[in-house]
């Protein structure tokens, strides 16, 4: 059981539904599908929105805030985040609920209630156990967006597991349609997009680390799909960051299948990078992100060299 009952009280107020930085697919159909069986629910991101993520609420016609409440007279659901920072600051509320699968989650509040199943490979594998325990009817979008959840956080189920494929199972059964969730996903790219994986190609900078490669690069946006790009064309580890004139930055990281296969583990290094620089990572072995304050070129460096220390203990 997932459900005690402090949460099953605290479902009963208000819900604000929070997103973490930059939204991705898993945190954005999470949300969706929690709306669909809690209608007055709200949803808020502290800051953007992924460009698949707008996809997803684009389809469900749902207009997402990105300015939290300070205050909220009810529970704040927190959504895919690990820690507090990966959503942004929390409002004041009667409860909060954290829903993840990462591997670590640290920092919440005392009296913060966790739903935590890592060995779930996304997030809305959980949202799924959450509904199905509280006996309330999947309909077609809360299947549909979360398929896509699990679809994308998944690598298109190159990471999947027995588990997750017992999930989309359940959810093509409730009226999710595969082929309609691919083709959402994979609409025309904004031209803003391809000009940025195309800059991100061509200020890549890579090294030969004994028979891996690692590429590094720098974007304005789109850090994720950069990282992803740069695996197609051959790196097997891709460090993606980005920076603002505040001083806040992030990086995006995405390993290939043949080295998480080895025990390689992105999540743990960023991890160990945000502890020495402070900020928040979160993640999965072979895909993960940072987000914090100082000078990408330095940080990204420190994170490039933690893979390659990494790469030596590797079988």
């Amino acid at each position: 059981m997932l459900l005690n009952e402090n949460i099953k009280s605290a479902l009963k107020e208000k819900l604000l539904l929070m997103i973490h930085h930059h939204a991705d697919v898993d945190s954005v159909g999470s949300a969706i599908a929690l709306k669909t069986v809690f209608p007055n629910a709200e949803i808020t991101a502290s800051d953007g929105i992924s460009s698949h993520g707008q996809n997803i609420a684009k389809i469900a016609n749902e207009d997402i805030g990105v300015k939290p409440p300070e205050e909220w007279d009810g529970t704040v659901i927190a959504l895919d985040s690990p820690n507090p920072e990966h959503c942004g600051p929390i409002p004041k509320s009667k409860h909060i609920i954290v829903i993840d699968h990462h591997t670590k989650i640290e920092g919440w509040p005392e009296g913060t209630e966790i739903i935590h199943q890592p060995e779930k490979t996304s997030t809305a594998e959980i949202i799924l156990s959450v509904i199905n325990e509280l006996g309330l009817k999947i309909n077609k979008l809360c299947a549909t967006v979360l398929l896509s959840a699990i679809y994308t956080d998944t690598g298109q189920f190159r990471h999947a597991n027995n588990l997750t494929f017992n999930a989309a199972s359940k959810l093509t059964d409730a009226g999710a349609e595969p082929q309609e969730v691919i083709t959402m996903l994979d609409q025309e790219r904004p031209l803003s997009q391809k000009t940025t994986f195309l800059k991100a190609a061509q200020r890549m900078k890579w090294r030969q680390e004994g028979k891996w490669i690692v590429a590094t690069s720098f974007v304005n946006s789109f850090e994720s799909g950069s990282a992803r790009l740069l695996i197609i064309l051959g790196a097997d580890i891709a460090l993606v960051a980005s920076g603002t004139k505040k001083g806040e930055m992030r990086i995006s990281t995405r390993a290939s299948n043949r080295i998480v296969s080895k025990g390689f583990n992105l999540a743990t290094i960023l991890e160990s990078v945000a502890e020495e620089n402070g900020g928040s990572a979160g993640g999965h072995p072979g895909a993960a992100g940072y987000n914090g304050i100082g000078d990408p070129e330095a940080i990204t460096e420190m994170a490039r060299q933690k893979c390659v220390s990494s790469l030596k203990q590797l079988p």
